[in-house]
């Protein structure tokens, strides 16, 4: 949906969507009007849209989905009819490409659901590891701050996803990959990392609680296993 028929839609209901106060009733509006439509309640007739070509848009906008879906544990649908979380997937995909138009951000989202290229991970899908999901920026990581919780990290660029792995203290293993990487695809990108031309790379940490399954090796390597399966790190060898 457009935001200009969004908030359209809204407005039929009396509701302002401009307000953040209403958010939460924003968000049960149109996943009722989704409802409908998915349970072919209304009788209208569809659209035709022109095509657009969201592929330049496609490694932006998983990144940004997937990062909010991990941060929050909810669906697609709620993420586009929640005006909070779509906002945070605009400023996700900004981070990676502030050129990152926001209608095709989601249409991007859409179609890589479509493709069913945006299956959950299923491991945290049946255990609540009392997740925390951070992002920083690879010139902005500070060892210190890091925490030294288990947990899996993923590097990234705008460019899709470059490593992952599973540590079960984060602040040590990162350090031991800005000392020099035992991987040299990714150690060799972090050794470019903010030279000219170079794009820019985010770490993004998974930490999990010290006392949840987490801290398990073994749990944390199948979660590692289902991250490298979706989202294929250039760096990693497939499990």
């Amino acid at each position: 949906m457009s935001d200009q028929l969004r908030s359209d839609f809204l407005r039929e209901l009396s509701i302002d969507p401009s307000d953040t106060d209403e958010a939460e009733v924003q968000t049960a509006a149109l996943l009722s009007l989704l409802r409908l439509r998915k349970t072919g309640k209304l009788q209208v007739p569809a659209t035709r849209r022109n095509h657009v070509d969201v592929s330049p848009w496609i490694d932006t906008a998983e990144i940004a989905i997937r990062t909010v879906l991990d941060r929050h544990q909810v669906s697609i649908d709620v993420v586009m009819c929640d005006p909070r979380l779509r906002s945070e997937l605009q400023a996700e995909a900004a981070a990676i490409d502030d050129d990152a138009p926001p209608e095709r951000i989601r249409k991007a989202v859409l179609k890589l659901r479509k493709v069913r290229q945006l299956r959950p991970e299923l491991v945290l899908r049946v255990a609540d590891w009392q997740t925390q999901v951070l992002t920083m920026a690879f010139d902005d990581i500070n060892l210190e701050e890091l925490p030294d919780s288990p947990g899996v990290y993923l590097f990234r660029s705008e460019q899709g996803y470059l490593y992952i792995g599973e540590a079960a203290n984060l602040s040590a293993r990162i350090a031991e990959h800005l000392g020099g990487s035992h991987n040299r695809g990714l150690a060799k990108c972090l050794a470019q990392a903010g030279g000219e031309g170079q794009p820019p790379i985010t770490l993004e940490l998974h930490v999990f609680a010290k006392d949840s399954p987490g801290k398990r090796v073994l749990m944390r390597r199948a979660y590692e296993s289902e991250l490298i399966r979706s989202r294929e790190p250039k760096f990693n060898l497939r499990p």
